[in-house]
């Protein structure tokens, strides 16, 4: 009988001491952080792209009630968190938050107003197909309006990190 001492000294031995600490650092490494867009339905990742800090990211869409584009800016902050930084709209109305002591500058035909910085965990959305709603990161568009409505719940969050 085979002592585990006796095993640890033959080539099976070596070779089993180096394989469990390397399936081990496969399976705690930290993974490069990336933003998901995933169908909350199927689970399917409908986008996926690496992040680093201050990197920007938006969803715009057709407001319901005023029928004007309002783009939601949320940004990547130094803990790989989703951080809500703007909102661009065309005119003030039913959802649409303001603050009057809030600064808030003109550019583009927009209003855009500042958000309080609050991180988000995730980003949940349904949306329509009547109305074009985007996401956009880094010059790629996601035209979430026109996906199969199994696909159109989404949710975007950050994964790994």
């Amino acid at each position: 009988m085979r002592t585990s001492l006796t095993f640890l000294q033959g080539r099976q031995g070596v070779f089993f001491l180096f394989l469990v600490p390397l399936l081990l650092l496969i399976v705690f490494w930290e993974q490069t952080p990336k933003l998901q867009v995933v169908a909350t339905a199927s689970n399917d990742v409908l986008f996926e792209e690496e992040i680093q800090p201050g990197d920007t990211f938006f969803h715009e869409y057709i407001h319901s009630v005023m029928k004007t584009p309002i783009r939601e800016v949320f940004e990547i902050n130094d803990d790989f968190e989703i951080v809500s930084k703007e909102t661009w709209t065309q005119a003030f109305g039913a959802g649409i938050p303001y603050d009057s002591n809030e600064p808030i500058r003109k550019e583009d035909d927009f209003y855009i107003i500042p958000d309080d910085g609050r991180v988000v965990e995730e980003l949940r959305l349904i949306p329509s197909n009547l109305y074009t709603h985007t996401f956009e990161f880094k010059n790629e568009t996601l035209y979430l309006s026109d996906m199969e409505e199994d696909d159109r719940r989404v949710m975007i969050h950050v994964q790994g990190g």
